[in-house]
């Protein structure tokens, strides 16, 4: 018989931030979005200002790229930008007309921004043709002239923080391309504008990655990718170097590599450990942490539901749960159900060896209901 090893779903949201005095300042923390700022995709034309305070950047010198975090959405619609730069004193728009004039603006970025979409979840990188040399004394606005006709569906949802009253205004419309030398009275305002990494130049090396996938100590497939992503307080990454292996002080396996993700061999019924080192101009980070996880063996059961038969051979169904593709921790499907929080719905493995050290893993993903997730075993799924 198979031991078993039971991968459902997980969605992890990660937001990694580092406060302090940096080469790359972020700004704005938590797992927030909007959907307004700094384009509205939903509709044909754009423009945008935030308003971020000097105490929260605390940094002068040339800001030489921009990243928004970009949570999910279609940006083929929306994706000529123009990105302006100013000093203000302003902490807030007063009203729906009271938009930083353009003359105060620097344009730092024009240009088509697709190919700079990263996966979901993750953050938006511009470089700007023109850096923007922040003076740390007044606040900083930035504003964004989206000027792509049509609209996209479903909407861009982008990173926000709350960020007192009224620091974001924006105006959209689906016939009228806005003019930032005479903007219309704006749409709305408000006060959850973007999160943002302001980067500047280095002036040190980088600080260790964070690992981030396969989760420490947890199973994974074969087909597993190593992901990481860059640890923001320090100079920026521009290269890493990859350890994977059976020993606890991995070998390099992967030297100056600029991905965020390798794609090793592995090998059934193995213990792995991996890290990872950043490397800049300035110098190599310290290793980030050593992280382990183990592939199941061929007496084990692992199921992520990849089949579109459901449930899979073995398996029995009397709770009717379904394949959903709109979730998955492995692969691009996992096991669903929709139900309350007073009904039991199994969901039963093929018949499996159960000894003294059998242990059952999965990845589960739930709304904010309430409810119990029990685990049950049965010789004949009756008694």
């Amino acid at each position: 018989m198979k031991k078993l090893i039971l991968l459902l779903s997980l969605i992890a949201i990660l937001s990694l931030t580092t406060l302090g005095f940096a080469d790359t300042v972020p700004i704005g923390t938590g797992t927030a979005t909007t959907s307004y700022l700094p384009i509205y995709g939903l509709y044909g034309y754009n423009y945008t200002q935030q308003i971020y305070l000097q105490t929260q950047i605390n940094k002068s010198g040339n800001i030489t790229k921009l990243r928004f975090f970009y949570v999910s959405g279609v940006i083929t619609n929306s994706k000529d930008w123009v990105i302006y730069m100013g000093h203000t004193t302003k902490t807030s728009f007063s009203s729906n007309t009271d938009w930083v004039p353009l003359a105060n603006l620097t344009q730092v970025f024009a240009g088509d921004v697709s190919s700079y979409l990263p996966p979901a979840n993750n953050w938006m990188e511009i470089p700007l043709t023109t850096p923007f040399n922040y003076n740390n004394i007044d606040n900083l606005v930035i504003a964004v002239d989206e000027n792509t006709p049509s609209y996209n569906s479903p909407a861009i949802y982008w990173g926000a923080f709350t960020s007192g009253s009224n620091t974001g205004i924006y105006y959209y419309n689906d016939s009228t391309n806005p003019d930032p030398a005479n903007p219309p009275t704006a749409s709305s305002r408000t006060g959850s504008i973007n999160r943002v990494h302001l980067v500047f130049p280095n002036t040190s090396e980088p600080l260790a990655p964070t690992l981030l996938a396969p989760a420490n100590g947890s199973w994974a497939f074969t087909d597993a990718i190593l992901s990481w992503t860059p640890t923001i307080g320090a100079g920026d990454a521009n290269a890493y170097d990859v350890y994977l292996g059976t020993s606890s002080n991995p070998p390099l396996v992967s030297s100056n590599q600029t991905a965020t993700t390798y794609t090793p061999t592995l090998v059934a019924g193995n213990t792995y450990y991996w890290k990872v080192v950043a490397r800049n101009e300035y110098g190599d980070s310290p290793p980030s942490d050593i992280w382990s996880f183990k592939t199941p063996t061929s007496t084990q059961l692992a199921e992520s539901f990849e089949n579109t038969t459901f449930p899979p051979a073995g398996w029995a169904n009397p709770g009717t749960w379904s394949r959903s593709t709109s979730y998955a921790k492995h692969g691009t499907a996992s096991a669903y159900k929709y139900g309350g929080a007073t009904t039991q719905y199994i969901l039963s493995t093929p018949k499996v060896t159960i000894t003294s050290t059998s242990t059952l893993d999965f990845w589960a993903l739930c709304s904010l209901t309430t409810g119990t997730l029990q685990i049950v075993y049965s010789p004949d799924r009756t008694t």
